[in-house]
């Protein structure tokens, strides 16, 4: 068994189908097929099911589907270390939306400063997708709010976050900000696309009261849901860390909702068998020292 299987066994698992799997490492489906067939035979074990000309992943593959990840990871890792040193000083950082419009920077920028030279990979997305990359080793480590559902990543609190409702001056409610829970219903609610933590809490928040808003605008841009709510198209879930300074210049109030908070933490997290370089050892302490 070489390093060779693992690769294919999870680009097959990725890709669904052996013909794809092929493709995408550009040798022929045979090749594939006689891979994958002496992996099963080497550990006595089904890896696939073949049913109706599609390949079903088994339980057996599923449960060493992460550990060819961190195995092929930890392998490309030590390649890029012994043939170019500067490659073996690489991090692959993400963040969630929000913190990675106004956390992150500072904290790339302090890792930047602790480790001269070192090679930062830097990826944004909502904290699902980041979730997903960490656990399929696309990531090394990364800060994100909200909920992170996998068991398999550690999980570090670095501070607390407050989700926050918004509205701007043409607002009906921006003159007058404290309002009961059931005053909003019936209003037009701009909020983040599906996956992303503040949509997610809200709407579960909303549901459980019993409280139905128009869902008017979804949008992955924290920009442009400014806007919108700047220019009174409807109340936005936002973060604090992304909305502070527009309410400090009156640009947007933030409604007082009966006194009800919506907090939550920001997270660090890594996979529980991701090996720690030194980068990331670094990078750890550094978000240990954010404060709150």
């Amino acid at each position: 068994m070489t390093i060779r299987h693992l690769q294919i066994f999870v680009a097959v698992a990725d890709c669904g189908k052996m013909r794809a799997a092929a493709d995408r490492l550009h040798i022929s489906q045979p090749s594939v097929s006689q891979a994958v067939r002496e992996l099963e035979t080497y550990y006595n074990v089904k890896l696939f099911e073949r049913l109706s000309q599609r390949i079903y992943i088994t339980e057996t593959g599923r449960k060493l589907l992460p550990y060819a990840r961190h195995i092929i990871d930890s392998f490309e890792n030590m390649e890029g270390f012994l043939n170019d040193t500067s490659a073996g000083n690489m991090i692959r950082v993400g963040g969630s939306v929000s913190v990675g419009t106004r956390l992150l920077p500072s904290l790339i920028k302090r890792l930047e400063e602790a480790v001269p030279g070192i090679d930062v990979r830097v990826v944004v997305d909502n904290t699902a997708a980041i979730e997903g990359m960490i656990q399929r080793s696309e990531l090394d480590i990364a800060v994100v709010e909200g909920i992170v559902r996998s068991g398999e990543l550690v999980k570090k609190d670095v501070c607390d976050d407050e989700l926050m409702l918004v509205v701007g001056p043409e607002h009906e409610l921006f003159e007058h900000p404290d309002i009961t829970l059931g005053g909003l219903t019936g209003h037009a609610l701009i909020s983040r696309e599906t996956g992303s933590v503040e949509r997610n809490q809200f709407e579960q928040f909303l549901l459980e009261h019993e409280i139905r808003m128009k869902n008017k605008w979804s949008c992955s841009n924290t920009e442009t849901i400014k806007k919108a709510v700047m220019n009174g198209e409807g109340i936005a879930i936002l973060s604090r860390l992304v909305i502070e300074k527009e309410i400090a210049r009156g640009e947007v109030h933030a409604l007082n909702v009966e006194n009800i908070q919506m907090k939550r933490k920001i997270k660090l997290i890594y996979h529980k068998n991701k090996f720690i370089s030194q980068s990331m050892e670094r990078f750890i302490e550094i978000c240990a020292s954010v404060q709150p």
